[in-house]
């Protein structure tokens, strides 16, 4: 296994964790009460989806350039996908929390996308020199 992609599981690692423990924190100073559970199946969910999107594509990127752009692209619309599918189906099941939900789901994907646009770009960029 390459360094790269040992620094990124162990990026990603870090930052799920350093996530879920803001979530538990946070639990303690919102005067309303979270359902911890929800969050952190996100947190993970997130890591998980990001982690095989992030392996398949290095795995690509060492063939043709067209391929890689093609299978990223792809690769991006199929995760859109399945992240919009979680984000509804958790909104709908859970209608009290749905705004804090939302939010925290957005904060959430934000992170873990530039994580992986960063360790993405190190790996193209070394690939190229």
């Amino acid at each position: 296994m390459k360094a790269g992609s040992i620094n990124f599981f162990k990026a990603i690692f870090i930052l799920t964790v350093f996530l879920a423990v803001i979530m538990l924190l946070a639990e303690k100073w919102v005067p309303v009460p979270l359902n911890m559970g929800l969050y952190i199946i996100m947190i993970i969910a997130l890591a998980a989806i990001t982690t095989i999107v992030h392996v398949v594509l290095i795995k690509v990127s060492e063939g043709k350039p067209q391929r890689f752009i093609r299978v990223f692209m792809i690769a991006t619309m199929v995760k859109l996908l399945v992240y919009l599918i979680l984000i509804l189906s958790v909104a709908f099941n859970f209608r009290q929390q749905a705004a804090g939900l939302l939010i925290a789901f957005l904060i959430f994907y934000i992170c873990f996308t530039t994580l992986e646009v960063i360790f993405l770009r190190r790996h193209l960029d070394s690939q190229g020199s």
